[in-house]
């Protein structure tokens, strides 16, 4: 096991733990960012570092903007980009990739394998690797600068899904005893419809004054009020409603909130308030922040568009969706994950499963 070699695309917070946590482990680690000014950083300064729940400081094989170099000969790859770089990737990633090499999204949100599977077959990809999504990335963490990722929580259980669905249990195995809160979802609806993204997409319409004043606060403590907390869990109900109508046996997003983070309290604001991994992050400094961006594009819109096309009312996503649109002046249904981008548009129950 040992032997395995990693590469992990994206340098943000959570791709440079995940490279501290894998070279801590003995892995071969590769990391790859598109960002230059990045990258040179993380290589003057010659190592990575990781505090709180993580404590480590290593120096991994390769830091680079060539996805080449970081990709090849490598048995699994880590993609820890925003959503929007899956396509991008694939399409760059394409003549380097070997069969049965394994490529998972963390996260993938609701298309992710999808689009990637999609980009690679317009990129002409020969090569068949196993693609697969997490629900979530694993980690509560935050930058603290260039190459220190602060770790603030554990994630208990990360549901793992992938095109065809029976490769879901291949990529879990590759990875236990390395990552083992991993476990196999049946299929990619049930990870892509997980209600994390609501956390994001909501507060942050809902405190657009402040993220606009510059004023900097709590996130999750401060910019979660009892009031809030109840859009969320309305949209969150509308969530569960498009999971049923296409046969997804979703829990709630307090549910799931309870098991990831071994919360106790009953209600949905209680439990944010208790949840000490939310504690001290800091509140987007604009709306290009991927609270903005990436949790709306790639989950709340395809969620309401499966809603349109399933017949299912989706009001409180479509406000959501509507006011940020303009607010930031971007069309948010149309830049995003809906049906159509996904090639779900007109499809019935069955024909989605057919395709999974």
């Amino acid at each position: 096991m040992r032997n395995l070699k990693f590469a992990v695309i994206g340098a943000g917070a959570g791709g440079t733990l995940m490279a501290v946590q894998l070279k801590s482990k003995g892995f071969k680690v590769a990391l790859m960012d598109k960002n230059k000014e990045i990258v040179d950083k993380m290589n003057e300064i010659g190592y990575l570092k990781a505090t709180g729940k993580t404590e480590a400081q290593v120096s991994v094989d390769l830091i680079t903007t060539n996805i080449k170099d970081c990709i090849e000969d490598a048995d699994i790859i880590m993609v820890c980009t925003t959503t929007d770089a899956h396509g991008e990737i694939a399409f760059q990633a394409s003549p380097y990739l070997n069969d049965n090499q394994i490529v998972l999204l963390n996260p993938g949100h609701l298309g992710g394998t999808m689009e990637f599977l999609n980009s690679l077959k317009l990129a002409g990809c020969k090569a068949k690797p196993i693609v697969g999504e997490a629900s979530d990335l694993m980690y509560a963490c935050r930058t603290v600068e260039v190459g220190h990722t602060l770790h603030t929580g554990v994630k208990a259980k990360i549901k793992v899904a992938s095109i065809p669905s029976e490769n879901a249990a291949k990529i879990c195995d590759a990875l236990k005893g390395i990552f083992d809160c991993f476990v196999p979802a049946k299929n990619v609806l049930e990870t892509g419809l997980s209600g994390g993204s609501l956390l994001h997409s909501i507060p942050c319409v809902m405190n657009m004054n402040k993220v606009e004043l510059g004023e900097s606060f709590d996130y999750y403590m401060e910019g979660l009020t009892p009031g809030i907390c109840n859009i969320i869990e309305s949209a969150d109900l509308e969530r569960r409603n498009v999971c049923k109508a296409l046969g997804v046996d979703s829990p709630s997003l307090l549910s799931h909130l309870k098991e990831v983070y071994h919360l106790e309290p009953e209600g949905f604001y209680d439990a944010i308030q208790s949840c000490q991994p939310y504690k001290g992050i800091k509140s987007p400094k604009n709306s290009n922040h991927r609270f903005f961006q990436e949790d709306t594009l790639s989950n709340v819109v395809p969620t309401a568009s499966l809603g349109k096309l399933l017949g299912v009312p989706t009001p409180t996503l479509d406000a959501i969706i509507l006011l940020e649109s303009e607010m930031t002046g971007k069309d948010f249904m149309k830049e995003g994950r809906t049906v159509e981008k996904l090639g779900l548009a007109g499809k019935t129950v069955e024909e989605i499963y057919k395709m999974l």
